[in-house]
């Protein structure tokens, strides 16, 4: 027995080095940024040379700078220069005149700044290197580190950048087109000489293009828009100097590699773009068109940058880095082998008009989506979504020992007469999506199949239901969640796991809710590996291409991305990928679908979208948020905002949402909310449907009114002032929201809170 024992034990260990693979790279090490700095900052002598050199530089004219220039292209809107003498690109946009440097052109006299600061400032592109013997990262920019080649080609320019001292060369092609200009890298072309240095190996593991093009100084009027959470705004020199820097992963945080405490971060970045807004009247839009799944934004301003410049820009993360600990001891690998994104590419649409604002930005890029995403405008009436939590497992004491059951929160019987309910009350056009009403959905297994559990009532009562749905135009989305799960139905968490680039297995923690600790009461849960995404797409494709539904809903599936970095690896490139692939086919097979949340590359197969974000992260360094993804999105997809009754002010949210042009959603389960005790669903304390009916007629009966004025229109202007809000739609018409007052005004009509909801929460008369 001892024997066997020790060999499982030995056989497990193997498996997991296989299937991890050689990503145990003697602990590639990634240092702290002030560690980085601190390894590569400049001397005293230097300092002291370079303030020498700045006491007799003389401030540029833009005239003069652009006369030393070369004409790489030129078209009806722009034309695009380069200097050969210094790293220096310019733009000039023909409808304004106004110029977007590469670089700001006076960087060098900034009395604020250092010299490594003047030199990323004057940089069109910024690599981060890991020096694997060292075990630190090290930042290298091209004004300082590099040797630039150029190469004018048909529209455009190719600078070939050399960094000697890391043996990396990185080709960008500079390319102007009809109204943009796209940065354009691919990684096949990406020279790594140094990667397999047996003495001293050096790895590419971060690059940013023209990361200062919308550099402004601390003269200038303006703002950042950036996409953080609902959207946020950043003053330019607001003053803000002991705030951080802003910092959001373009579709979230790499979860393969949970963090020990929970992630400060509130709200997660959805849309891969930002922007600047110069004195109301020059713009611009960046996209980051490809290589997005491993995008970084981040934003300063003048003063807590260390110089005088406001800055915002993206970043692209080559190699996904992991810490674990040896002997309470952090140590950080980073992950080995070839890049995996196959090209990153960076677009910027410049704009101008008497009275520019963000609202210009959103709509450039629904535009961009429309035209280069596929993104299909889709007309709506007024809806009601109600999210249906039906199952969860709860633990019980039977003869002393305990179990876990499955708990019936919303059988299929009582949700049918439930909607029996709100259709008598006048509420015509609902969505319901349906949650873990299979049992692998309630055990937490991976769920594929479409056989409905019995503690709900079993096939017969899901279908009586699916048919009253389908006779009274109820659209029916079962929702599936397959993002972590536990050994069964034909899925192992010894095989099917996704593995860190530190080469352990990817256990999702659970997190204390005061202490933002890992919660010991909670067991640690198997993240599924993105090589299972094609085979799951596959069967729910088989499985949902009939029955008595109208789609399916994928759960966090459209929200979350991650990779996985064992001996065959998936990127987050290639999850995001198979994803795409999978929901295309679902679309044909299942007939729609319902996004819980959506990353962008999931908007061209969107049909719905539940659980808008209704606020940014609020950090320090912002301004204002703004419902930037709302505005992109309005008249183009339906959108609900985050359930009403999970607010603390419901009226609030509601009045906001209805602002922002958003479909009305509650969450809602049919039992006592202490029997929620010890189950997955405690934390919907608040969805009991007794208490929400009339509220829900009434304030359906309320946006229906409101949505026949405006209809599908796009949103052209939202200005917020203490609580008014007036939305301004494509048709003209205006909508002012007063929160406080709780009325909204379209034209000479009024529509009053009060009128459709009285005190006791019942439909008003």
């Amino acid at each position: 027995m001892k024997k066997f024992k020790l060999f499982a034990v030995c056989f497990l260990t193997a498996a997991i080095f296989l299937r991890a693979g050689a990503v145990t790279v003697s602990g590639y090490a990634e240092q702290s940024d002030s560690a980085a700095e601190t390894g590569s900052e400049e001397s005293d002598e230097e300092n002291a040379h370079q303030d020498e050199e700045d006491s007799e530089y003389t401030l540029r004219s833009e005239k003069e700078v652009i006369r030393s220039m070369k004409l790489a292209h030129e078209n009806e809107t722009s034309a695009l220069y380069y200097s050969e003498e210094e790293d220096l690109m310019a733009l000039e946009y023909k409808k304004s005149g106004y110029i977007w440097w590469s670089s700001p052109i006076n960087a060098q006299a900034d009395e604020n700044a250092k010299v490594l600061v003047k030199k990323q400032l004057q940089s069109s592109l910024v690599i981060t290197v890991g020096e694997v013997k060292s075990r630190t990262t090290n930042t290298l920019r091209s004004a300082k580190n590099a040797k630039l080649i150029y190469k004018e080609t048909d529209n455009g320019v190719r600078i070939t950048y050399k960094f000697p001292s890391a043996g990396i060369t990185v080709p960008v092609d500079y390319i102007l087109e009809d109204d943009c200009l796209t940065a354009e890298i691919l990684t096949s072309e990406i020279k790594e000489e140094k990667a397999s240095d047996a003495d001293s190996p050096v790895l590419l593991v971060d690059v940013s293009v023209l990361p200062n093009i919308l550099s402004e100084d601390s003269d200038t009027k303006g703002y950042y828009v950036v996409p953080d959470g609902m959207g946020a705004v950043i003053n330019f020199n607001n003053g803000k100097v002991n705030a951080k820097e802003y910092s959001g992963r373009v579709y979230g945080e790499n979860i393969t590699s949970p963090a020990l405490t929970s992630n400060t971060v509130v709200q997660q970045v959805f849309m891969p773009v930002y922007g600047a807004v110069i004195d109301k009247k020059d713009a611009m839009l960046a996209v980051i068109s490809e290589g997005d799944s491993d995008a970084v934004i981040r934003s300063s301003v003048s003063g807590l940058s260390k110089s005088s410049y406001n800055t915002c820009s993206a970043s692209f993360i080559l190699r996904t880095t992991d810490t674990y600990y040896i002997s309470s001891k952090p140590l950080t690998v980073f992950e080995k082998g070839d890049l995996k994104s196959r090209r990153l590419k960076m677009t910027f649409y410049p704009m101008s008009s008497s009275n520019t604002d963000y609202c210009d930005i959103a709509a450039r890029y629904r535009q961009y989506l429309m035209d280069c995403m596929g993104v299909q405008k889709k007309s709506e009436q007024t809806s009601l979504y109600i999210d249906v939590h039906a199952a969860a497992m709860k633990k019980e004491s039977v003869l002393g020992i305990p179990v876990n059951r499955k708990f019936a929160c919303a059988p299929f019987s009582e949700t049918r007469k439930y909607v029996e309910e709100l259709n008598g009350l006048g509420i015509k056009n609902i969505t319901a999506v349906y949650r873990d009403w299979t049992d692998d959905g309630i055990e937490n297994k991976v769920d594929v199949k479409t056989k409905a559990s019995s503690v709900l009532g079993g096939q017969s009562e899901y279908e009586k239901m699916a048919q009253y749905f389908s006779q009274e135009g109820v659209r029916l989305y079962p929702a599936v969640n397959n993002k972590t799960f536990k050994t069964g139905n034909g899925f192992w968490t010894f095989t099917d796991t996704a593995v860190r680039a530190s080469g352990q297995y990817s256990r999702q923690l659970g997190y204390n809710l005061a202490y933002g600790t890992q919660d010991s009461m909670k067991k640690p849960e198997s993240l599924l590996s993105p090589s299972d995404f094609k085979k799951i797409f596959e069967k729910l494709s088989r499985n949902y291409s009939s029955g008595m539904h109208d789609g399916i809903c994928i759960g966090e599936m459209t929200s979350v991305l991650y990779g996985d970095y064992a001996k065959e690896s998936f990127s987050r490139d290639d999850s995001m990928q198979l994803i795409c692939s999978g929901l295309e086919n679902l679309r044909q097979s299942a007939g729609s679908v319902l996004a819980d949340t959506a990353n962008a590359y999931v908007l061209p197969y969107a049909d719905h979208i539940i659980n808008m974000p209704m606020a940014s992260s609020r950090y320090d360094i912002f301004d204002d948020e703004i419902p930037f993804l709302q505005i992109v999105l309005h008249g183009v997809i339906p959108y609900t905002s985050v359930s009403v009754n999970s607010s603390a002010d419901s009226e609030e949210l509601f009045l906001t949402s209805a602002a922002c042009g958003s479909q009305l959603l509650y969450d809602v389960l049919f039992c006592d909310s202490t029997d929620l005790k010890d189950t997955g669903y405690d934390r919907y304390f608040y969805a009991g449907s007794s208490g929400w009916t009339e509220t829900m007629a009434g304030e359906y009966r309320f946006l229906n009114d409101l949505y026949e004025i405006t209809g599908n229109d796009y949103i052209t202007g939202y200005k917020r002032k203490d609580s008014v809000i007036t939305t301004q739609y494509s048709s003209g018409i205006a909508v002012v929201t007063d929160i406080e007052k709780k009325e909204i005004s379209v034209g000479s009509r009024i529509l009053r809170l009060s009128d459709y909801i009285d005190t006791e929460g019942d439909v008003a008369d």
